[in-house]
């Protein structure tokens, strides 16, 4: 009785070690995953920022989350101005970012994957006759976000009079006003931004100046992970294929 004891205990040990190591096959897929991502995100609404209790939110805030979600990755996040976002990913203080793609990145980063291409967006007050063309805005100021890829032609106009705003809703404030011809954004921002802050849209016009810039998942070559890049690249397929992405950063654009 006492070796038939004994020999069940043994048996017992032996299943329940079993099944330990499953846990741990499983878990890891993410082997590597276990320590943090750093996210460098761009202090930009809609993108991220600080709501008045002092919690993160924005359209990358809430794909930062749900990337972890789905690769099993914890993640960090710092919200940095936009230069200092292009500065740390470069650099090697933070390890991954989501901007808008650049021939500098790609050339100094390591890009990951496209996440979603968004139009960029000229935007003038609905009573002006002006085409709204870099061409015809010689001469003209136009606001944009800081720090901001629109672009290498607007890189490399220097005839078009460039006013860096905080961010867009500063920028239709000053359209509104008076004080810029023009404003130059992505939809996603233009949109988002006009609803959030109840501008009357019908009082403005817009064309399509940048058609499916891309924006991407780039990662540090300094100190980005490459399993958890491709964790990510994985898990941003899944959320391209169920709309997801479409669905945060509310773009008809093609994915």
């Amino acid at each position: 009785m006492i070796f038939v004891r004994g020999l069940i205990l043994a048996l017992l040990l032996v299943v329940t070690h079993a099944h330990a190591g499953d846990d741990v096959a499983l878990s890891g897929q993410n082997a590597s995953a276990g320590q943090a991502a750093l996210f460098v995100v761009p202090d930009v609404w809609p993108w991220g920022f600080r709501d008045d209790q002092g919690e993160l939110q924005g359209s990358v805030i809430e794909l930062v989350n749900r990337l972890s979600d789905l690769s099993g990755v914890p993640v960090r996040v710092q919200l940095l101005p936009l230069r200092r976002v292009i500065m740390d990913v470069t650099r090697g203080r933070g390890q991954f970012a989501f901007l808008f793609q650049s021939p500098d990145l790609d050339e100094s980063t390591i890009p990951v994957e496209t996440v979603l291409q968004i139009n960029l967006m000229l935007m003038a007050m609905r009573d002006t006759d002006f085409p709204l063309t870099l061409e015809d805005l010689a001469g003209k100021r136009v606001g944009y976000v800081r720090g901001t890829y629109l672009g290498e032609s607007f890189k490399a106009d220097d005839a078009v009079l460039k006013v860096p705003v905080y961010d867009i809703r500063q920028a239709i404030d000053m359209l509104m006003l008076g004080r810029i011809s023009a404003v130059l954004a992505s939809d996603h921002n233009i949109a988002m931004t006009i609803d959030a802050y109840d501008f009357p849209a019908e009082e403005f016009r817009l064309q399509e100046h940048v058609k499916g810039q891309k924006a991407r998942l780039y990662m540090s070559p300094a100190s980005g992970n490459p399993e958890h890049a491709r964790l990510f690249k994985d898990a941003l397929q899944y959320m391209r294929d169920n709309g997801e992405l479409q669905r945060i950063f509310q773009t008809s654009s093609g994915q």
